[in-house]
């Protein structure tokens, strides 16, 4: 019984992760990393010391690789680091309104800081706040290829012991 416990608690970490990678309420590639460290705990002998290793770096590399696109798509169209705040605010405001929501909410949340706090006109901080959304589409794409990598790297390993 305890043993299905276990698998169960993993199942649901590991699509809660890959969930996590589209909803920024969610911590997509921790929340698979914890899976696979929970397995290895309380199931020793499945998931290998490698697999960890690699799920750990998989995870810093989504935030990384979240943190430089957002980062590229706002400077790369002229926003500052209100664009970067204001982005990931308006995306999780967005987030009841599903994934048009969060895309748009990046977009008018970076844009809005971007003429309050940057002194940007208007046409320049829509200019940043577009920008900034491409980097939210961007880092949003990266982190679910990550988490499904991950996902399924895990899924071997288990398959494989």
């Amino acid at each position: 019984m305890t043993e299905l416990l276990v698998w169960a608690v993993v199942a649901v970490l590991v699509v809660a992760g890959v969930a996590g990678a589209v909803l920024p309420a969610l911590p997509g590639a921790p929340l698979i990393l914890v899976a696979a460290v929970v397995h290895r705990l309380f199931l020793p002998g499945f998931v290998s010391g490698w697999t960890l290793l690699l799920l750990a770096l998989l995870s810093v590399l989504t935030v990384v690789a979240d943190w430089a696109l957002g980062a590229f798509g706002a400077r790369r169209f002229g926003g500052s680091k209100w664009s970067l705040i204001g982005a990931p605010v308006g995306a999780l405001l967005g987030l009841p309104f599903g994934l048009f929501g969060i895309i748009a909410g990046a977009v008018l949340g970076a844009a809005a800081l971007e003429a309050l706090f940057a002194g940007r006109t208007a046409s320049d901080a829509l200019k940043a706040g577009l920008g900034a959304g491409l980097g939210v589409i961007a880092g949003t794409a990266g982190r679910l290829a990550l988490a499904v990598a991950m996902a399924v790297w895990l899924a071997a390993d288990l398959l494989v012991n």
